[in-house]
């Protein structure tokens, strides 16, 4: 029988126990062992782990042959063969304090390739000879709760339906991060070859698109464009762009805007956004005010966060604020992405309970200060593997990201759509209002004002200018929520749209309102659809007197124009009910024009009843229309 010379030479992994090394008392097997040690201490690791081999094949249980080449593999990335000397180890010295690290390099190697339940195994054994003190003991820990997370996961998998985007679409090598439009129009992403470049393709029908070509020739150039973030109306484009000459650090943030059908030559968005460190993986709201983004700069939790930033016409861009605790962790937390419904943030990162690597996780917003916590996007999304970013269509119903596959050496990677499940569905969807903005008398487009108002918040919601060159305009419209639209342009008459995403039957899919602004001139006409009253009542609601605020904003700006307010009902009651209520209801406007300063000298007010319907009568859909408050412009 083999006799085994055990030496106790020092503490093992914790520190806080004697840990015994186990050598050979074959002669041959231990002088192989120590010219394996001499050539390991010289960094010869190839011809160490021949040494170390040959000692182990002179004597099966020479552990510490064993531990040393694991070792020695490790050091040369060669994950495989260094598994099969610890697994040797954790199976033929399952107790010994030296050798218990066999089992957490077991672990974390199953881990590692998403096979959890030996992980789990190696993982609650290595827990379960040592004690909280021991310093790989949180790390142990972190991969139980990990692999019981993950197991709980997959036995529960998520309907994703995941597909490849057809050709001509992922017809490149790699092709990754993909962002949309809110109207799902256009679709840009980094295509990668010799270098990054951003390139963009528009859907033709259904699900296919058009032919993807170079963003446009002022944003590309001999520097890698990278990732990037698209406004919802896709005329405000933010991208990565690293060692330009105007860069602040390793990697900044460039900002361009659309006009017709040409994007402005990018510019370096300057600090506080940018900094000496690396700035990268912007993500833009829906109005383009607001800014999230990816630093490794100083102050930050981890290497990695996401910081924020608000732009204002009076101050330009804040100064970025770290995201917190809520949201960022002390390893990476990356790529991130704000739903257009500026509630929902989806990012990824390694530092919280999941599958291994980095996983897709959402938050929602509590308020402007804080977050809720993270939500793991779930499997089969979410694997072993690294996931980095994902972009959540309007309505919901849709994902998109991109999945990476290596062979041999090579990387490449693919655009996918997903469906999203029930389980993790938006809590609050968005729909969008667009269309095209022009001159009544000339059809001429035109560049106007477009401000959006959460009447339900009790807060202004966006702003944004209608393209200049086309006239075109998208503003987002989230679930729960009424909104006054307002719509006003140098010399012409505003224009005002209510809509009600609690009761109103438009859909998620979105409404086209194409608007004819008219010039300032006696006799033309608007309607206050944002002034409403309870039924049989002239009282003006609180959120009515909101709406004519912005209409007292735009007497006060205007001077010299008078106005008749005109109230009209339906055709339901008598006539003399109708002209009664109608006329009550337009001096309730005048009245409180009248004490908000507006003078009295430039109003007038009338009832007119039901006789000058603007719809049918036939529904109360069609009522509505003509139950209403206008002004028009008598000088």
């Amino acid at each position: 029988m083999r006799c085994l010379t055990i030496f106790v030479i020092f503490f093992s992994i914790a520190g806080n126990l004697p840990a015994q090394i186990i050598k050979s008392n074959n002669k041959k097997a231990s002088k192989l062992f120590e010219q394996g040690k001499k050539l390991q201490e010289n960094r010869d690791f190839e011809n160490a782990l021949i040494k170390y081999n040959e000692a182990i094949r002179r004597d099966s249980l020479f552990a510490e042959a064993y531990w040393q080449a694991g070792a020695a593999c490790n050091t040369l990335r060669l994950t495989n063969q260094a598994n099969a000397y610890y697994w040797h180890l954790a199976n033929k010295f399952p107790d010994e304090q030296r050798y218990l690290g066999a089992h957490l390099k077991l672990a974390e190697a199953s881990f590692a390739i998403g096979n959890y339940k030996d992980a789990l195994l190696e993982g609650n054994k290595y827990l379960s000879l040592k004690t909280n003190k021991d310093r790989y003991y949180d790390k142990a820990n972190a991969i139980v709760q990990n692999c019981q997370f993950a197991l709980s996961r997959i036995e529960k998998p998520l309907n994703f339906n995941p597909r490849p985007l057809v050709y001509p679409i992922n017809q490149f090598k790699q092709q990754y991060f993909p962002v949309l439009s809110a109207d799902q129009s256009s679709l840009f992403f980094i295509k990668r070859d010799q270098d990054e470049e951003i390139y963009t393709s528009i859907k033709l029908q259904d699900d296919l698109w058009s032919l993807p070509v170079p963003i446009d020739s002022a944003i590309t150039s001999e520097y890698n464009e990278g990732t990037c973030s698209v406004s919802a109306d896709g005329r405000t484009l933010v991208f990565t762009s690293c060692m330009r000459a105007d860069g602040f650090g390793s990697c900044d943030l460039y900002i361009t805007h659309k006009s017709g059908d040409s994007w402005s030559p990018p510019q370096n968005m300057g600090r506080p956004i940018n900094s000496s460190a690396w700035d990268s993986q912007p993500a833009l709201s829906a109005d383009g005010k607001t800014l999230y983004y990816v630093s490794n700069r100083k102050g930050g939790l981890g290497n990695r966060d996401i910081w924020v930033t608000y732009f204002s016409l009076e101050n330009g861009w804040s100064n970025p604020k770290n995201l917190g605790t809520n949201i960022n962790t002390i390893r990476d937390d990356i790529s991130p992405f704000i739903h257009v419904n500026g509630q929902t943030l989806y990012f990824a990162t390694n530092g919280r309970l999941g599958f291994g690597g980095f996983d897709i996780y959402y938050s929602e917003k509590v308020d402007e200060q804080r977050w809720g916590t993270p939500i793991n996007f779930g499997f089969p999304i979410n694997t072993y593997n690294d996931e980095l970013a994902m972009f959540i269509t309007p309505d919901g119903a849709h994902g998109y990201y991109s999945y990476e596959t290596k062979e041999e050496d090579e990387f490449s990677s693919k655009l996918y759509q997903i469906d999203i499940p029930e389980e993790i569905s938006l809590k609050n969807r968005s729909s969008y209002v667009a269309g095209t903005i022009y001159d009544s008398l000339t059809s001429k487009p035109l560049s106007a004002e477009i401000a959006l108002f959460n009447m339900s918040a009790d807060m202004p919601s966006s702003e944004v200018v209608s393209d200049s060159v086309t006239g075109q305009y998208l503003m987002v419209l989230t679930e729960g929520a009424e909104y006054a639209l307002y719509i006003n342009a140098p010399n012409y008459l505003f224009k005002s749209y209510h809509f009600d995403l609690d009761s109103d039957s438009i859909g998620m899919e979105g409404i086209v309102a194409n608007i004819a602004l008219s010039p300032i001139k006696t006799g033309k006409k608007t309607k206050l659809s944002n002034v409403l009253f309870e039924h049989d009542s002239y009282a003006l609601t609180e959120k009515s007197k909101k709406a004519l605020l912005y209409v007292i904003e735009y007497l006060n700006n205007h001077p010299d124009i008078a106005i008749e307010i005109a109230g009209h009902t339906d055709d339901l009651g008598s006539d003399a009910y109708n002209l009664r209520l109608s006329k009550d209801r337009a001096y309730a406007v005048y009245d409180y024009f009248l004490s908000n300063g507006v003078g009295g000298h430039r109003m007038t007010y009338r009832g007119y009843g039901s006789i000058y319907p603007v719809a049918s009568n036939d529904n109360y859909n069609e009522r509505a229309k003509n139950r209403r408050i206008e002004l028009e412009i008598i000088k």
